[in-house]
């Protein structure tokens, strides 16, 4: 009898622990009346299309009926990267160009309408990245001029205020930067939820040095595409074409190496009571595809099985798992990232 008694209690305790480690790993954000909700996006980023230079399109041409077809694939979410620095350096008293706020305002519309959450990502500011004093000004009006103008719209509409700070844009500089940026979203957006990231491009190793200020609105967003010899591989980046068949097998090593960075990344969220958000990550279409899907579904089931919000990169381009031209996802893809989807 005693025996039994012992075992029960042991059952018990390991049930406990299971359930302190299960809520500790959901992560949180307050909504109007100071209640927490979940914050559990799946987002699917259209990165080339917004986020190319003003009059350069790059091969994603923006389309409103991505959103319904995003959403009928089981996102609930997307991020969406636009390159506003080029809609507004060159203005008098950098006003953002109408027209163009107007196709803006029309694809968030849409979002919405489809029951997203929509990501407005401020992306590819490059100038201000070499060039942080020349182009604080128009960093901060471009963030005046979208807080007022998006003010009134749902909570579905969350704002990044930068995407990637890198090269001369780091360290305190970019703490201060944030930091103004936020205050001024704040004057006329007192609870929308934002997001921000660490410098040297939103890198997880630089998580120490990003000091964020006291907001039950904040979420902290990572990038993660380790290793890139395997995600950029033949691509132009920093020397990456020279990287060919490169594999992914997912043995215990190549797990191992996802969970313990991730696990730092939990570890700094808990203790700066701050939600995480992996905003993007990808192998690109050049990997072995048995080996880009494998990659892919382990660091989306580690992102949620450490609480994290996750962002695909991306949509219909070079990492892109959607056919554009063809109007056909990927589905190997498509069920690597969302495995309930119905889409057909």
């Amino acid at each position: 009898m005693k025996v039994n008694k012992v075992r029960l209690m042991i059952i018990m305790f390991l049930i406990c622990v299971l359930l302190l480690t299960t809520v500790s790993l959901t992560w949180f954000i307050r909504n109007k009346t100071g209640e927490k909700r979940p914050l559990e996006l799946r987002s699917m980023n259209i990165g080339n299309a917004l986020d190319a230079p003003r009059n350069q399109p790059w091969d994603v041409k923006m389309n409103s009926d991505y959103f319904k077809i995003i959403k009928k694939a089981g996102f609930n979410s997307v991020r969406l990267p636009v390159r506003f620095s080029d809609y507004a350096k060159d203005n008098p008293n950098n006003v953002l160009d109408e027209v163009f706020m107007k196709q803006v305002d029309g694809y968030i519309k849409e979002a919405l309408s489809q029951k997203l959450t929509i990501i407005l990502d401020l992306h590819h500011f490059q100038e201000i990245m070499k060039n942080p004093d020349k182009y604080h000004r128009c960093f901060l009006r471009i963030w005046q001029q979208l807080s007022e103008r998006y003010k009134n719209y749902p909570s579905g509409l969350i704002f990044e205020v930068l995407n990637e700070p890198q090269e001369n844009l780091e360290g305190n500089l970019w703490n201060k930067y944030m930091a103004e940026a936020i205050k001024i979203i704040r004057k006329s957006n007192p609870t929308r939820t934002i997001i921000v990231g660490p410098d040297n491009y939103y890198s997880l190793y630089r998580l120490n040095a990003l000091k964020i200020p006291k907001d039950d609105h904040l979420v902290v967003s990572f990038h993660y595409y380790e290793p890139t010899t395997f995600t950029f591989q033949k691509s132009p980046y920093l020397g990456f074409q020279k990287y060919h068949d490169v594999q992914w097998n997912g043995s215990s090593d190549e797990v191992d190496t996802i969970k313990n960075k991730f696990s730092k990344v939990r570890k700094w969220a808990d203790e700066h009571d701050v939600s995480i958000y992996l905003g993007e990550f990808g192998a690109n279409k050049e990997a072995p595809y048995e080996s880009r899907v494998r990659w892919t579904r382990e660091v989306r089931e580690q992102a949620e099985k450490y609480g994290f919000s996750w962002g695909y990169w991306e949509f219909a381009s070079l990492f892109g798992v959607y056919d554009a031209q063809n109007n056909s996802w990927d589905k190997q893809m498509l069920r690597t990232l969302i495995p309930n989807s119905t889409d057909k």
